[in-house]
């Protein structure tokens, strides 16, 4: 598992959702805001792990964006840090 994972949206859920490792979290809010993406509601920690350890944190995100493109943020921010 990468420390941010892209679940698109499905029937159940409108929104893309965002796994990300706790440690990351308030980092990739920030990237995310910087592109013009706010959390559809306040993140949330999942009641499961990573594989590592690290707490899963939940954010959600109601954008127009495509899948490629929010794939492509998750590079930029991992590349960067």
């Amino acid at each position: 598992m990468t420390p941010i994972n892209l679940i698109p949206p499905t029937h159940e859920q409108s929104v893309f959702t965002f796994h990300v490792e706790e440690p990351l979290a308030n980092r990739f809010l920030d990237h995310l805001k910087q592109k013009g993406l706010e959390p559809w509601r306040p993140p949330v920690p999942l009641e499961k792990d990573a594989p590592d350890g690290e707490q899963v944190i939940q954010i959600e995100v109601e954008t127009t964006a495509t899948e490629e493109m929010l794939q492509d943020l998750i590079r930029e921010f991992l590349n960067g840090r």
